[in-house]
C-alpha cells in the first residue's frame, strides 16, 4: 500500500469512529441517516472500517439508523455484489455531525482509546479476513509490491498487476486480475489455497509459485514444492479440499501453460533464475524472439518500443538488463547484425536496416 493509500485508510478509519460515536450520542435525524448510508455505500473500506470499529467497542449489534436498512442487511448486500473491486483513489466527503455531538467526541476521552485499539485491528481487519469482504492490491506501470496476507502468505505484484483476495472458511482464494504475480503460500490445514487467473486455477500448500496472465494464455511456474493446475471451475471444487489424484501436478522448475483448450499435456523444465528475474527488476532472456522480449521491456518503459517486421520479431536474442534500463536495451539493439532503431520522444522503432544503393 503506498504512502497515499494509507493516509486515505487512515482518514476512513477516523471517519468511523467520528460516525460510531454519533451513534452513541443518539438516533441520527434523517439527514445524517441519508448521509451515513451514502458514506456506506460509497465503498466496501467503509462498511469494513465502520464494522471493525464496532466489533471493538461492542459487537456488531450496531443498527445503521433506521430500521429499514440494518448494518448487516447491508453488509450482505455488498458481499453478494460480483463486482468488488476495492478503489482507495478518492475519499469520500464525511457530512461533519452537529456541534453537539462532536463536543460529545472531544468529551469521551474512551473514544480516543477505542479508535486506537480498532487502528491497531483495522490494517488485518481490511484484507478480509476479519470480515470476509474482499481486497484489492494492484501496481502502476513501472511498480511493484508485496503484500503480506493475515494468514502468513506473502505476495509479490510485477508491474501493472492486480490481485482480489477474499477469504472463506474453507478456502483462501485470489484472482489474478491482471498481470504476474509470485506466491508464497503458508501452510493452512483448515483451509486451502486457490488462484484463480481467468480460465485457469491453481491450487497450493506451502509453496511457490508464479502466476502470469496474459491476455489469451496464463503461465504458471514453481519455485518451490507442487501445485495442481486446471481449467474452469472443475466439480470436486465444490465437495472435496485439495485437488483430486488425476489433477496435472507442477513440481519445482517446470511450467505449464493454460489457454483456450485447456492445460497444456506434459510441464515444461525452465531456468528459474529468468522465469523470475523480475523480482529482482530484472529481465534475463536466452534465445527468446525478439518481440517477446521488447514486449517485457515495455512493461515497464515509458517509451514503447516497435518492432513491425515478422522476421526481427521472431529473431532470438540473449541478454541481462535492467527493467528500468531502456537505453542499454536499445543500445544492445543497435549492435544486432542488419538492424536499425529509429528514436523519438514518443516511441522506439526497431526496423530492418535497408541495403545500401
Amino acid at each position: 500500500m503506498t504512502p497515499n493509500e494509507e493516509e486515505i485508510r487512515g482518514a476512513i478509519a477516523q471517519q468511523a469512529g467520528e460516525w460510531f460515536i454519533t451513534h452513541q450520542a443518539g438516533p441520527l435525524d434523517d439527514a445524517e441517516s441519508v448521509d451515513f448510508l451514502a458514506w456506506l455505500r460509497a465503498s466496501p473500506i467503509h462498511v469494513q472500517e465502520y464494522l471493525g470499529v464496532a466489533r471493538v467497542a461492542r459487537g456488531l449489534r450496531v443498527v445503521v439508523g433506521g430500521p429499514e436498512v440494518p448494518l448487516e442487511t447491508f453488509l450482505e448486500q455488498v458481499r453478494a455484489s460480483e463486482d468488488r473491486v476495492v478503489s482507495l483513489g478518492t475519499l469520500a466527503p464525511m457530512r461533519q455531525p452537529p456541534a453537539s455531538r462532536l463536543s460529545l467526541w472531544r468529551a469521551m476521552p474512551i473514544a480516543a482509546s477505542l479508535l486506537a485499539l480498532a487502528a491497531g485491528i483495522l490494517w488485518w481487519a481490511h484484507d478480509g479476513q476479519l470480515l470476509g469482504l474482499p481486497m484489492t492490491y494492484q501496481t502502476a506501470h513501472g511498480e511493484q509490491m508485496m503484500r503480506r496476507l493475515p494468514d502468513g502468505s506473502v505476495l509479490h505484484l510485477d508491474t501493472d498487476s492486480a490481485v482480489t483476495v477474499r477469504y472463506t472458511r474453507h478456502e483462501r482464494v485470489v484472482e489474478v486480475n491482471h498481470g504476474q504475480v509470485l506466491f508464497q503460500v503458508a501452510h493452512d490445514s483448515n483451509r486451502r489455497f486457490r488462484v484463480v487467473a481467468g480460465g485457469a486455477g491453481t491450487m497450493a500448500v506451502g509453496t511457490q509459485f508464479d502466476v502470469y496472465r496474459k491476455i489469451d494464455v496464463t503461465i504458471v511456474t514453481v519455485a518451490e514444492g507442487q501445485v495442481a493446475v486446471f481449467a474452469g471451475q472443475p466439480s470436486w471444487l465444490h465437495s472435496e479440499r485439495g485437488a483430486p489424484a488425476y489433477v496435472q501436478r507442477v513440481s519445482a522448475g517446470y511450467q505449464v501453460r493454460v489457454d483456450a483448450r485447456g492445460v497444456s499435456a506434459q510441464p515444461m523444465a525452465v531456468d528459474l533464475s529468468q522465469s523470475l528475474a523480475w523480482l529482482q527488476h530484472e529481465i534475463v532472456f536466452d534465445h527468446r524472439p525478439l518481440g517477446e522480449v521488447a514486449a517485457e521491456f515495455n512493461r515497464y518503459g515509458r517509451i514503447p518500443v516497435e518492432i513491425e517486421d515478422a522476421t526481427l520479431r521472431a529473431l532470438p536474442v540473449s541478454g541481462m538488463f535492467d527493467a528500468d534500463d531502456t537505453d542499454s536495451f536499445v543500445a544492445f539493439l543497435a549492435t544486432l547484425h542488419g538492424v536499425t532503431v529509429e528514436r523519438t520522444p514518443t516511441r522506439i522503432r526497431v526496423m530492418r536496416m535497408k541495403p545500401a544503393t
